[in-house]
């Protein structure tokens, strides 16, 4: 197999949809017990989403788009999804109840982010790889 057989056959193999690399980083917060959703299209800080994908559509989606239940006394958490090149993907959102669990589940979410990141790197160098090999 040549080199550009070869790079389209591991775009189309092993790599994951954007939605897949989310999903599976928000399953392994959840295996934590972490009340998680994944926030796209943060834009220039404000709060303006587009997407919220979550396992479960708990606290932690209400907090993250600005609708949190009446008496919810959680606080939200936060992990930017930083790309490559320095641009932000989306955040990482959960709940925390109190102060014992919420520096625990920050950094599983930052650790989350950074997967996530990486995943999803991966996955454009593979697909701009696939693109140049179709180009020549």
């Amino acid at each position: 197999m040549n080199p550009a057989s070869h790079a389209a056959a591991a775009t189309q193999g092993s790599a994951m949809s954007r939605q897949d690399v989310i999903r599976q980083v928000l399953a392994m917060l959840r295996e934590h017990g972490m009340d998680v959703v994944f926030v796209g299209h943060y834009t220039e800080g404000s709060r303006r989403f587009r997407v919220v994908e979550a396992l479960h559509h708990g606290p932690a989606a209400a907090l993250a788009t600005g609708r949190p239940a009446e008496g919810a006394t959680a606080r939200l958490l936060e992990a930017p999804v930083l790309m490559r090149d320095g641009s932000v993907h989306g955040m990482l959102c959960c709940t925390s109840a109190d102060e014992a669990t919420a520096e625990r589940d920050l950094r599983w979410l930052r650790h989350g982010a950074r997967l996530a990141a990486r995943l999803l790197d991966q996955e454009q160098v593979l697909r701009e790889l696939s693109a140049q090999s179709l180009n020549h």
